[in-house]
């Protein structure tokens, strides 16, 4: 191709080439605008509530959050440390009164169990008597003792352990 015929060429198309660089000019105005508008929202954002910078909002709150999670686990580990804690609190009782003899008077006698959260424990009985009383205490490990012990005894501990039946 020549130069005459290029030349010739852009006078004859100069109104596409004019129409063209037209709507390339508008296309990009318009996509100007539409980028600004989008920048001017993320800048509203970035400004967030009462004019605090949203960066430093969200900062704050995931230090919040972390301080947060650090407490929890604190109390995560109090909690389960005081749950055995309790365990060893006493905590199941059971007490049976009855007549050790047949020529005293009233349920003066008494078998009490004193246990904890795991069956731990004391058992203490007084034998009542008319000329005296006498009074006896053996441990108790998860329900059961390795001293001998007498009916009574035995159903205080169930009692306590909540498998008594009447």
């Amino acid at each position: 191709m020549d130069i005459l015929a290029v030349g010739q060429w852009l006078k004859d198309s100069s109104l596409l080439i004019s129409l063209c660089c037209i709507g390339i000019g508008l296309a990009i105005l318009i996509y100007f605008l539409m980028a600004n508008s989008r920048l001017n929202r993320y800048r509203q954002l970035l400004k967030g509530s009462q004019g605090k910078d949203l960066e430093k909002v969200l900062l704050n709150y995931a230090e919040t959050t972390q301080i947060i999670y650090q407490k929890i686990n604190k109390f995560e580990e109090k909690f389960l440390a005081n749950q055995v804690l309790e365990e060893k609190h006493l905590q199941k009782i059971g007490l049976v009164r009855f007549k050790a003899f047949q020529n005293s008077g009233g349920d003066q006698s008494f078998a009490l169990a004193l246990l904890d959260g795991s069956g731990d424990g004391v058992v203490i009985s007084s034998i009542f008597g008319r000329d005296e009383a006498r009074v006896y205490c053996k441990p108790v490990q998860q329900g059961i003792s390795n001293y001998p012990i007498s009916d009574e005894e035995k159903e205080a501990i169930e009692k306590a352990l909540g498998n008594f039946k009447k």
